[in-house]
């Protein structure tokens, strides 16, 4: 069997990322097959539904949409079709800044940000390569895809595969994803987006079309890509009570036991 992303990530970085087991240990992916794609959203529809979000907000990233199709517009009306979510990323960028440990890389694929846990410090969202992760405006803390990993630990696939019609979206063990793409991609005359770029991660697509016409963004290979927080948000947080007296006792021992995240927040 092939070494587990977790484990390399350990062997390469320590404990610059929290990582867990959710159930057996096994990394999965999820595939999208943008040359199946007909832009139902029903996908979008079902992620809404499984996380029992309001059903608003089709076209935009929110804390209550996970997933979007582009371009931004109605079925039938483009002609061809991408996805734009949560890729969780074998090297998670977001849990390396994290202070408080909100966020964790399951051995079985998924990135997941803790609720309970999460300050709403925001450096996360500034530190995503991708850009997917949002600011819920009622709770104040970060969003987004969590793979279904409740889902996940009852041996279910996540609900957006579950819903797709078209079988654009497909789920398994991340070796077998790894070949279903491959040949995939060499039927189609396409290639895989998604295996390398920030790394690699538990999301990959198969695409047809440049990648300026699918409108994903074009992301180094390379793992832990510079991150984007501001620095005037960080001197804030160190001399001004945001995030709370609690959320920075906890940040505070996290970065004595953990000194490799603070020297990534603050000088990566």
């Amino acid at each position: 069997m092939a070494v587990k992303p977790t484990e390399i990530l350990t062997e390469q970085y320590g404990d610059l990322i929290p990582t867990a087991r959710l159930y057996d240990g096994k990394p999965r992916s999820i595939l999208f097959d943008a040359t199946k794609c007909i832009g139902c959203r029903h996908c979008v529809q079902a992620c809404k539904d499984w996380n029992e979000h309001d059903r608003t907000s089709l076209y935009e990233l929110s804390s209550t949409n996970w997933i979007t199709m582009e371009p931004p517009v109605l079925e039938g009306l483009a002609p061809i079709w991408a996805r734009n979510s949560c890729m969780h990323c074998n090297f998670a960028a977001c849990a390396a800044v994290c202070p408080v440990e909100a966020i964790t890389k399951y051995e079985e694929g998924p990135v997941v940000i803790n609720q309970s846990t999460c300050i709403g410090c925001e450096y996360c969202i500034h530190a995503c390569p991708w850009e997917v992760i949002t600011k819920n405006d009622i709770t104040g803390k970060a969003s987004k895809c969590t793979m279904c990993s409740d889902r996940l630990s009852e041996e279910k696939q996540p609900f957006c595969v579950q819903a797709c019609p078209a079988d654009a979206l497909d789920f398994g063990f991340s070796e077998d994803i790894a070949s279903k793409a491959a040949q995939q991609a060499a039927a189609v005359g396409g290639y895989i987006y998604g295996d390398k770029e920030a790394g690699g991660g538990s999301v990959v697509y198969v695409l047809k079309e440049r990648k300026e016409k699918y409108a994903v963004r074009d992301i180094p290979e390379k793992t832990f890509p510079k991150h984007k927080i501001p620095l005037g948000l960080m001197l804030k947080d160190l001399f001004t009570p945001r995030c709370g007296l609690s959320g920075k006792m906890r940040a505070l021992w996290l970065a004595i036991i953990h000194p490799r995240r603070l020297l990534y927040r603050y000088f990566s």
